[in-house]
């Protein structure tokens, strides 16, 4: 361990900077503030900061009215800052890395956020994904159908927070219908649409001495086209693939230096894997490490950016975790002693994240049936349709 991050671990003051004020920074927070660490929060205008509420220092700003230099000192000169969105301007995290460490790096952040930048990478490191091209207007996608086969999902390269960014164009005569949609600032993808068997993620960290560890494989349900509960480890996956998953995971986060946990979605389609997307922080499919694993995922990325080893990965048991989309918890589910609820401190809107449970079993096969009928009650009385499929 080099000296200057000795210093930094023995420090009196350590302060961690988080851009972005939602639940994942809520439970970065919680799992630092243990350690000693104290915490700030960046909420821009349009930001709700009740998740943060009481757990550190918020700055209420638009990062634009302010430079970087000032925006660290307001901050509180974080020793190090990271993020609970990948949706962040990554010029703005360059700027910051000049007075304190980002982590994940910008550049990460930067391949992350950017689809055609994605893929590239994991192409060129020889991971496989589904078929794609760069299409920036109907004449690239109508190159794209031909070369790839109709249908078509058409993907923004930027993030985006509001309006459409994917379209799903089955054959040419449809490709018209998007000249309006298509923004000329923006540059997208023709991606082919996969029909797989099952969508599962990996939750893999690196810290700075260049260690990775990985969690159980989760499986990932999104009845309703939002995630509504993920179940580790993930039920009949081959070894194969496990290690399959792995080395990819292995191969990229060294590839681009990673600090941090680093989520990967895969599509399993027979004895493969495609990978769907990164996603450059702590993610909701790695909810269950709260209940099963010593470290869970908060801790490990906490520890990582602040400079100690990332810690032990194993689970305990099979977990699973379902997501509270806008429904209460009542006081009868609540008498389970077995479950754990995270509430996140926001107001009840329709299919919002409110928070989410988190279960734990020894019998797999036991937890899922538990599962089920946890989402059961949660949802049948609102809405038959969001069940565990």
């Amino acid at each position: 361990m080099n000296h200057e991050v000795i210093h930094f671990i023995n420090s009196k003051s350590k302060r961690v900077a988080i851009i972005g004020c939602g639940q994942l920074a809520r439970m970065m927070a919680l799992a630092g503030m243990p350690m000693g660490i104290s915490f700030s929060f960046l909420a821009e205008p349009q930001d709700d900061p009740a998740p943060v509420k009481d757990l550190g220092y918020i700055l209420k700003a638009d990062h634009q009215e302010y430079n970087a230099q000032e925006l660290y000192l307001l901050l509180g000169k974080p020793d190090v800052i990271t993020i609970d969105k990948e949706n962040v301007s990554v010029r703005l995290l360059k700027q910051l890395n000049q007075f304190c460490k980002v982590y994940p790096s910008p550049q990460a952040i930067e391949i992350c956020q950017n689809r055609k930048l994605e893929k590239t990478l994991l192409n060129k490191l020889g991971l496989e994904t589904a078929k794609w091209q760069p299409a920036d207007n109907v004449e690239a996608i109508a190159h794209a159908g031909m070369d790839i086969g109709w249908p078509l999902v058409i993907k923004s390269c930027q993030t985006t927070s509001q309006g459409k960014s994917q379209w799903l164009i089955n054959n040419s005569k449809a490709i018209y219908e998007l000249t309006h949609e298509l923004k000329p600032q923006h540059s997208y993808i023709a991606e082919q649409l996969v029909a797989f068997d099952r969508e599962l993620s990996l939750i893999s960290g690196r810290d700075i001495y260049g260690n990775i560890k990985h969690y159980d494989i989760a499986e990932n349900f999104h009845p309703a086209g939002v995630l509504l509960s993920s179940i580790a480890p993930a039920d009949h996956l081959q070894p194969q693939l496990i290690e399959q998953a792995q080395q990819a995971a292995e191969a990229i986060l060294k590839k681009i230096d990673y600090v941090g946990i680093l989520a990967i979605e895969f599509f399993q389609i027979g004895d493969a894997l495609l990978i769907n997307e990164l996603i450059p922080r702590v993610h909701n499919s790695g909810h269950w490490t709260q209940i099963a694993c010593q470290n869970s995922q908060f801790t490990n990325h906490v520890r990582t950016i602040i400079g100690l080893p990332i810690g032990n990965t194993s689970a305990t048991a099979p977990a699973s975790m379902v997501n509270l989309l806008g429904v209460p918890v009542n006081q009868e589910i609540l008498q389970d002693e077995s479950l754990q609820l995270h509430w996140y401190n926001k107001e009840m809107q329709e299919n919002q994240k409110v928070g989410h449970i988190n279960l734990s079993h020894p019998n797999a096969h036991s937890l899922t049936a538990k599962t089920q009928q946890l989402i059961a009650d949660l949802y049948q009385p609102q809405d038959n349709q969001l069940k565990a499929s």
